[in-house]
């Protein structure tokens, strides 16, 4: 959750600074647009525009953030339980046998687990909450791509027909 919040922060700042900024180089910048295209560009709808832009990118970012992380999920590999080095002692225990690669010599071992902690009263606690997603997630992407899509659409309409 963190790791998102630093990746996504810049947006936040890049809308306040263009609250902040924006009074004074939009309307060159408008000019300048206007000169080039042709067509009549106010700063209030370069606002709107680079607003939308930012929401845009947002979303995409987003959208591509939530499929790597769903994608590095699938593509990790996990060792099964009963590895063929390690072998029951007379006792019943598995006993792990030393490898000889050079990783696994030079490794500090793993700390011991912490003994579980008993809660103060004699209470059995619930277990975590689950929280179920709503929305399907595949469901959530393809109407958000919709909806970027339908938006890219009638923006340039917009700008096309708007006189």
């Amino acid at each position: 959750m963190e790791g998102r919040r630093s990746r996504s922060g810049w947006i936040g700042w890049l809308v306040f600074l263009l609250f902040i900024l924006g009074p004074s180089i939009l309307p060159p910048l408008a000019r300048w647009l206007s000169q080039q295209t042709g067509l009549v560009i106010g700063t209030t709808d370069l606002f709107i525009a680079l607003i939308v832009l930012m929401v845009v990118i947002s979303i995409g970012s987003s959208i591509f953030g939530a499929l790597r992380r769903s994608s590095e999920d699938t593509n990790t590999t996990r060792l099964p339980e009963n590895q063929p080095f390690d072998t029951p002692s007379a006792q019943g225990e598995v006993v792990r046998q030393p490898t000889t690669k050079l990783e696994d010599v030079f490794r500090t071992p793993p700390l011991p687990p912490e003994p579980p902690r008993m809660p103060a009263s004699s209470a059995n606690l619930p277990g975590a909450p689950r929280f179920e997603p709503i929305i399907d997630p595949r469901i959530l992407t393809i109407g958000m791509i919709g909806a970027i899509v339908i938006l890219f659409v009638f923006g340039v309409l917009f700008l096309l027909l708007n006189p």
